[in-house]
């Protein structure tokens, strides 16, 4: 990801930041690296849930 970081603030309930900031020190990341892969993988996942069935013939 070699676009420029830009400084965001949003608000977030403290216990999901806490879970969330547990999650990335557990898989070596910092909480933004883990929060930028985390919404990547949300948009993915709602794509899929987009697509229109595939017809099988």
């Amino acid at each position: 990801r070699g676009s420029p970081k830009q400084n965001t603030s949003i608000r977030i309930d403290l216990d999901i930041i806490h879970q969330g900031r547990v999650a990335a020190v557990t898989q070596k990341k910092t909480l933004g690296r883990w929060l930028e892969d985390a919404i990547l993988e949300k948009i993915e996942r709602d794509k899929k849930r987009k697509k229109p069935p595939s017809v099988k013939g």
